[in-house]
């Protein structure tokens, strides 16, 4: 019988928070677009609206960042540690 690595769970659980990372900031990647494209085209007909798609764009786009930046950091705290040569 095959005995598992020593970092095979440390190894799934690094990927594993890594793609949930990219999951959800796919997820809230297309509202993010739609709201930088109101804010564009709402510049000109009511300001206040536009102030609104702004901060709903920033808010987003800043939690798809922070999401992604733990995820990445995560991933690298996670990393296998080096061996020492002997």
């Amino acid at each position: 019988m095959v005995e598992p690595s020593k970092g095979s769970t440390r190894d799934a659980v690094r990927w594993g928070l890594l793609l949930a990372a990219i999951a959800v900031s796919g997820y809230r990647l297309p509202r993010v677009f739609r709201n930088f494209e109101e804010w564009r085209a709402s510049l000109a007909v009511d300001p206040s609206a536009a102030a609104l798609y702004r901060t709903t764009f920033m808010v987003e786009a800043v939690g798809i960042t922070v999401v992604v930046a733990v995820g990445v950091g995560i991933f690298y705290l996670l990393r296998p540690r080096a061996t020492k040569p002997t």
